[in-house]
Protein backbone atom coordinates (compact mmCIF):
# COMPACT_ATOMS: atom_id res chain seq x y z
CA UNK A 1 0.00 0.00 0.00
CA UNK A 2 1.32 3.41 -0.98
CA UNK A 3 1.09 6.22 1.53
CA UNK A 4 0.84 9.79 0.32
CA UNK A 5 1.64 12.55 2.78
CA UNK A 6 -0.13 15.86 2.20
CA UNK A 7 1.20 18.91 4.01
CA UNK A 8 -1.24 21.71 4.86
CA UNK A 9 0.79 24.45 6.57
CA UNK A 10 -1.28 27.49 5.68
CA UNK A 11 -4.67 28.37 4.27
CA UNK A 12 -4.52 27.46 0.56
CA UNK A 13 -5.57 29.80 -2.23
CA UNK A 14 -8.95 29.35 -3.86
CA UNK A 15 -8.83 28.86 -7.61
CA UNK A 16 -11.55 28.46 -10.25
CA UNK A 17 -11.60 25.97 -13.07
CA UNK A 18 -12.50 27.32 -16.53
CA UNK A 19 -14.37 24.97 -18.88
CA UNK A 20 -14.61 25.82 -22.57
CA UNK A 21 -16.68 23.93 -25.12
CA UNK A 22 -14.90 23.20 -28.37
CA UNK A 23 -11.26 23.75 -29.25
CA UNK A 24 -8.99 26.71 -28.56
CA UNK A 25 -6.65 27.14 -31.52
CA UNK A 26 -3.51 29.24 -31.80
CA UNK A 27 -0.82 29.93 -34.39
CA UNK A 28 1.78 29.17 -31.71
CA UNK A 29 2.96 25.60 -31.12
CA UNK A 30 2.17 25.62 -27.40
CA UNK A 31 -0.33 27.97 -25.76
CA UNK A 32 0.94 27.35 -22.20
CA UNK A 33 1.81 30.70 -20.65
CA UNK A 34 0.30 32.76 -23.48
CA UNK A 35 -2.34 35.46 -22.98
CA UNK A 36 -5.57 33.87 -24.19
CA UNK A 37 -8.15 36.49 -23.27
CA UNK A 38 -9.61 38.73 -20.59
CA UNK A 39 -12.01 37.39 -17.97
CA UNK A 40 -14.52 39.92 -16.60
CA UNK A 41 -17.66 39.84 -14.47
CA UNK A 42 -20.74 42.02 -15.01
CA UNK A 43 -22.68 43.78 -12.25
CA UNK A 44 -24.75 40.61 -11.62
CA UNK A 45 -21.63 38.46 -11.18
CA UNK A 46 -21.94 36.67 -14.53
CA UNK A 47 -18.59 35.95 -16.19
CA UNK A 48 -17.69 36.85 -19.75
CA UNK A 49 -14.47 36.08 -21.59
CA UNK A 50 -13.07 38.26 -24.38
CA UNK A 51 -10.86 36.30 -26.78
CA UNK A 52 -9.62 38.38 -29.69
CA UNK A 53 -12.68 39.88 -31.42
CA UNK A 54 -15.13 37.48 -29.76
CA UNK A 55 -16.96 37.38 -26.43
CA UNK A 56 -18.15 34.29 -24.56
CA UNK A 57 -20.73 34.44 -21.78
CA UNK A 58 -20.75 31.87 -19.01
CA UNK A 59 -21.88 31.01 -15.51
CA UNK A 60 -20.27 30.02 -12.21
CA UNK A 61 -21.16 26.52 -10.94
CA UNK A 62 -20.21 24.85 -7.65
CA UNK A 63 -18.41 21.51 -7.94
CA UNK A 64 -19.93 18.45 -6.26
CA UNK A 65 -16.49 17.43 -4.97
CA UNK A 66 -13.74 20.06 -4.64
CA UNK A 67 -10.31 19.52 -6.17
CA UNK A 68 -6.99 20.05 -4.38
CA UNK A 69 -4.05 21.37 -6.42
CA UNK A 70 -0.94 19.61 -5.09
CA UNK A 71 2.76 20.38 -5.53
CA UNK A 72 5.19 17.48 -5.17
CA UNK A 73 8.27 18.10 -3.02
CA UNK A 74 11.00 15.46 -3.12
CA UNK A 75 12.90 15.17 0.16
CA UNK A 76 16.70 15.45 0.03
CA UNK A 77 18.45 12.25 1.07
CA UNK A 78 21.83 12.41 2.76
CA UNK A 79 22.57 8.67 2.74
CA UNK A 80 21.66 7.26 -0.67
CA UNK A 81 23.25 4.06 -1.92
CA UNK A 82 23.43 3.62 -5.70
CA UNK A 83 23.84 0.28 -7.43
CA UNK A 84 26.82 0.64 -9.78
CA UNK A 85 25.38 -1.69 -12.43
CA UNK A 86 21.73 -0.56 -12.57
CA UNK A 87 22.16 3.00 -11.26
CA UNK A 88 19.12 2.54 -9.04
CA UNK A 89 18.60 4.05 -5.63
CA UNK A 90 18.38 1.31 -3.04
CA UNK A 91 16.93 3.59 -0.37
CA UNK A 92 13.41 4.79 -1.17
CA UNK A 93 12.35 8.33 -0.39
CA UNK A 94 8.82 9.41 0.48
CA UNK A 95 7.49 12.37 -1.51
CA UNK A 96 5.60 15.06 0.36
CA UNK A 97 2.76 16.95 -1.32
CA UNK A 98 1.84 20.51 -0.41
CA UNK A 99 -1.68 21.84 -1.04
CA UNK A 100 -1.27 24.88 -3.30
CA UNK A 101 -4.96 25.68 -3.86
CA UNK A 102 -8.51 24.40 -3.59
CA UNK A 103 -10.98 24.46 -6.49
CA UNK A 104 -14.59 24.61 -5.32
CA UNK A 105 -16.22 26.31 -8.33
CA UNK A 106 -15.85 26.27 -12.08
CA UNK A 107 -16.74 28.80 -14.76
CA UNK A 108 -18.51 27.18 -17.72
CA UNK A 109 -18.62 28.78 -21.17
CA UNK A 110 -21.12 26.68 -23.16
CA UNK A 111 -22.38 29.14 -25.78
CA UNK A 112 -20.76 29.87 -29.10
CA UNK A 113 -18.60 33.00 -29.18
CA UNK A 114 -20.27 36.18 -30.45
CA UNK A 115 -18.30 38.63 -32.58
CA UNK A 116 -17.66 42.06 -31.10
CA UNK A 117 -18.98 44.70 -33.52
CA UNK A 118 -18.15 48.38 -32.97
CA UNK A 119 -20.62 51.04 -34.10
CA UNK A 120 -19.24 53.56 -36.54
CA UNK A 121 -19.16 57.12 -35.17
CA UNK A 122 -18.69 58.69 -38.62
CA UNK A 123 -22.22 57.90 -39.85
CA UNK A 124 -24.63 60.63 -38.71
CA UNK A 125 -28.42 60.22 -38.82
Amino acid sequence: MVQVFIKLTEVPLEWHLIELQGALESFEQDIAGLHIGDLHFDEKGNPFLIVGHHVLTGKVVSLDKPFAVLKKNEPQLSNVKTDAINHEKTEKSQAIYKVEALIKEKIIFRNRPRPIIMKSLSAKS
